[in-house]
């Protein structure tokens, strides 16, 4: 099956690379002029979706994608000459998931059982940019370029719990969620004299470097799809960050916390990328 669909896109393909003209019929330009813009998605999608038009299978619709190499990004271009561009990168990404879990009440004083539920509220976001150029080869419709680029990460994120329960002089070991523990009604939940009240990532901030190199093929006026290989450096650093846990104090009679550092980190990269043969494809307008 698989060599089917890959024969059925090769097809597709070779129906636009017979033609070397830079106009179409209709007196379009192929190839990106100075002025115009450029965003990219990643081509995998619709080319599964060409390929399987040739299979027993039939085609599903495709779903445009970020691009692999960088999810979650959007990717753009602009051209400052015909044969130079300047390009960028961003990801803003802020997350917020909550979860909720039933437990006995331990505050229930009557015969039958009564609930309530334990809370887990974890945030994140993530900012991610880049900023570069290209310098671009080729008098047809088969495009070469190049260039560099610099890249800047921030990130961090949060982990927050609350408790139906609390403890009392009489109740020093209450029904608590492991949240970390999912069982089919949820998640699994015990008696505990102690239990993790939040838990803070430290800040992430990173800086990088790429230099990179690409083919493109113009399949449709302004339309190409391609490739891209590149070489860099990267250098993330992570503060140390906290988990604090709540506790009963017997001596005291009062429920008190107690503060961790959650140690951070650093990481250095020097790598090419992109080594999946990820297809890009190009719209310019």
């Amino acid at each position: 099956m698989k060599k089917i669909t890959l024969l059925g896109t090769l097809i597709f393909l070779a129906n636009f690379t017979f033609s070397q003209e830079l106009k179409s019929k209709k007196g379009e330009n192929y190839l990106p002029e100075e002025k115009d813009y450029s965003l990219s998605i990643d081509a995998a999608p619709f080319l599964n979706y060409v390929g399987a038009i040739f299979s027993n299978n039939g085609a599903i619709s495709p779903s445009p994608n970020s691009l692999a190499n960088s999810p979650f990004t959007i990717t753009g271009k602009y051209f400052k000459k015909n044969d130079f561009a300047y390009r960028g990168k961003i990801r803003v990404g802020l997350q917020s998931q909550t979860f909720r879990n039933t437990v006995i009440n331990n505050a229930n004083t009557q015969v039958d059982t009564t609930y309530t539920s334990d809370t887990k509220k974890a945030s994140s976001n993530a900012i991610n940019l880049s900023f570069g150029f290209e310098k671009r080869k080729g008098k047809t419709r088969l495009q070469g370029y190049y260039g560099a680029e610099a890249m800047l990460m921030i990130a961090t994120g949060k982990t927050s719990y609350s408790y139906g329960n609390n403890f009392t002089n009489t109740q020093t070991s209450i029904f608590t969620t492991d949240f970390d523990t999912p069982i089919n009604t949820g998640f699994q939940s015990s008696l505990a004299n102690t239990r993790i009240g939040e838990v803070k990532n430290g800040n992430t901030f990173g800086i990088g470097a790429r230099a990179f190199a690409g083919v493109e093929y113009f399949i449709l006026p302004k339309i190409s799809i391609g490739a891209e290989l590149g070489w860099g450096m990267v250098f993330r650093n992570t503060n140390d960050g906290y988990f604090r846990t709540e506790y009963w104090d017997n001596a005291n009679s009062t429920t008190k916390q107690r503060q961790l550092t959650k140690a951070g980190g650093n990481y250095l990269g020097i790598d090419t990328d992109n080594t999946g043969g990820a297809l890009i494809l190009n719209f310019h307008f």
